[in-house]
């Protein structure tokens, strides 16, 4: 099994705050992705280029000036791939649905996000069904922290994302991130 990456998903602060946090996040770990809201993209590219993260828009109006965006909807996809062409990253949340995942796996989508909820106690876990059936990249979205990460990476997911607090400060999200790349090297060979 492959080592997970990193994908954070950049709340609404504070650019230069943003853009510390981002860097810091970065340097600790092995980030491959970012979901940032549209106002901070212009802040976040340089950094974004500089680690080699691909660096998405929570927004059509800013995709253009960045990797790529994620959508929620298969009419959402079209659209974005009308408009943003082939080479643009278009990922999709489908929160706990199969189906919506299949749909926009087919339809072209670069990658899948999932909630990692069960929707019934005996399912099986969305991340691990995808992992098993399909080619097409998956994020577990819901936040884990290194406690957290033995059980999750049984489901194989190919990103992560880190717990919402390494956007308290530079220094949380290194030491975070650090201690998430200590349990993800621990728990995968």
């Amino acid at each position: 099994m492959a080592q997970p990456r990193l994908h954070l998903i950049i709340p609404e602060t504070p650019g230069p705050h943003a853009v510390r946090c981002f860097v810091a996040a970065c340097e600790a770990g092995d980030v491959a992705s970012a979901l940032a809201p549209g106002g901070l993209v212009s802040l976040l590219t340089p950094a974004a280029h500089e680690h080699g993260v691909a660096l998405l828009s929570l927004d059509e109006k800013h995709a253009q000036n960045c990797d790529g965006i994620e959508v929620a909807a298969r009419a959402d996809y079209d659209h974005a791939r009308k408009l943003l062409g082939p080479d643009k990253i278009i990922g999709a949340l489908c929160g706990t649905s199969r189906h919506m995942a299949m749909d926009l796996a087919e339809a072209g989508a670069d990658y899948i996000a999932f909630h990692q909820a069960r929707v019934l106690p005996h399912d099986e876990p969305i991340v691990a069904w995808w992992a098993g059936l399909f080619e097409v990249p998956c994020i577990a979205a819901d936040p884990v922290g290194p406690e957290g990460v033995a059980a999750l990476l049984t489901q194989q997911p190919d990103f992560i994302r880190p717990p919402e607090s390494i956007w308290t400060s530079p220094e949380e999200a290194r030491r975070i991130v650090t201690e998430l790349m200590q349990a993800i090297s621990a728990t995968t060979p």
